[in-house]
């Protein structure tokens, strides 16, 4: 499977986010971001995270408080993809038979730590081994991939 890198599709139109707040577009979009929000996110009872600027979803506040916040300080900048709030990240793909082989499938830690750390080991195409910063974060990888809690 291959990805094009840094390509996001965006569910729903957000132009209203960068409207004045006391523009009625502006405030029909807070409404109907709530009822998303509400409806297709997950909300924990009757709050939601609050994506406005100030509290830059970090807490849980009721319909009306995010309504206040989002009309009173704006959304938070940079908060195109709704993820905490139901929508979903979609990223364009080869289509190819449709089933992903789950057990073959792993990220290529190994690989990326290599290309991006490559230059630490080699000089002008020698090897001359990790310098004693590259052997502490090898350590760490390695540390990494045991068992927190065996069994």
């Amino acid at each position: 499977m291959e990805l094009r890198k840094g390509v996001i599709f965006k569910v729903m139109d957000k132009e209203w986010t960068n409207l004045h707040r006391l523009n009625p577009e502006y405030r029909k979009g807070v409404e109907s971001f709530l009822d998303f929000a509400f409806t297709k996110g997950k909300p924990q009872g009757s709050t939601i995270l609050c994506p406005c600027s100030n509290c830059r979803n970090r807490y849980w506040k009721r319909r009306k408080v995010v309504r206040d916040h989002l009309i009173g300080s704006g959304f938070l900048q940079g908060y195109d993809v709704w993820v905490n709030h139901g929508e979903q990240i979609t990223l364009p793909m080869e289509i190819d038979d449709g089933v992903e082989d789950k057990e073959n499938s792993r990220d290529d830690i190994d690989g990326l730590l290599y290309d991006t750390f490559r230059h630490v080991a080699e000089v002008e195409g020698r090897n001359k081994g990790p310098n004693e910063d590259a052997k502490k974060f090898y350590n760490l990888i390695n540390e990494a991939k045991q068992e927190l809690y065996p069994g």
